[in-house]
């Protein structure tokens, strides 16, 4: 019993203690030699590096998943240069080789420089695309910025509901930084918003999508459900990028 409740107790101060690292999973691709964006700008706006092409009036901002890097996600990029958009692909601190740790607060403040890039350049619309933990990272952009509409995919409510998914064992509320609240964050939004999740995603629960849809008091949301899809097959399912494409119309 001695062992059990030791292991238990040292099980919780590693997730409370490394959290960041469970959830944050870079790549060391470098961020200025990435092929699939070599007819993008590659800028940097106080510290924060973001693969930048215009191309009209209106920009698509993407922030990615916790794996990876936003090197990843040209295949993204491609969906918004096909629908008339020009596009701001924002990698995070601690990713593509940048020396640092990824942390919560580093990826905020990520978001706060894209949003200052976004407001010293002329767009006449602007639409918010989140995908995993990005999700959080949009829905943070949203707060302090309203774009004029927001998709996410694969999103949770809040880091805490998250962390009760995965271990409801253990007082979380106690151990973990609720720092991405989706729930908070897009109380008060009220233009367009659209959620993609996979109905077998065993990463981020497709409950935990629903949750933050039906929390939503905006009445232009919708629901998209990718029958058979988990977290990380999404978009090997034509659906999902049926549906980006007709949330860029």
């Amino acid at each position: 019993m001695f062992a059990f409740v030791a292991f238990y107790i040292l099980f919780g101060t590693i997730i409370s203690i490394f959290q960041e690292r469970i959830i944050y999973h870079p790549y060391e691709q470098d961020f200025k030699t990435c092929r699939a964006f070599e007819s993008a700008e590659k800028i940097e706006f106080n510290g924060t590096r973001m693969y930048f092409k215009k191309s009209g009036s209106k920009l698509a901002v993407l922030y990615h998943g916790n794996a990876g890097s936003a090197c990843d996600r040209s295949f993204l990029a491609d969906i918004f240069v096909n629908s008339g958009y020009s596009f701001l692909v924002v990698e995070y601190a601690g990713y593509s080789n940048d020396g640092r740790k990824p942390s919560h607060d580093l990826i905020k403040n990520d978001v706060k420089n894209a949003v200052r890039f976004i407001s010293s350049e002329n767009f006449n619309e602007v639409a918010v695309i989140g995908e995993s933990i990005g999700s959080g990272a949009a829905a943070y952009h949203a707060a302090l910025m309203l774009p004029d509409k927001l998709m996410l995919i694969s999103p949770f409510s809040n880091l805490l509901d998250m962390a009760r998914s995965k271990f409801w064992y253990y007082p979380v509320f106690i151990m973990v930084d609720n720092a991405f609240d989706n729930l908070e964050n897009l109380k008060n939004y009220d233009n367009r918003i659209v959620i993609i999740h996979g109905e077998k995603d065993d990463v981020i629960q497709y409950s935990l999508g629903q949750k933050l849809f039906l929390a939503l008091p905006v009445k232009n949301k919708e629901f998209v459900t990718i029958a058979g899809a988990g977290h990380n097959d999404l978009f090997t399912h034509p659906e999902a990028y049926t549906a980006m494409y007709n949330f860029l119309k």
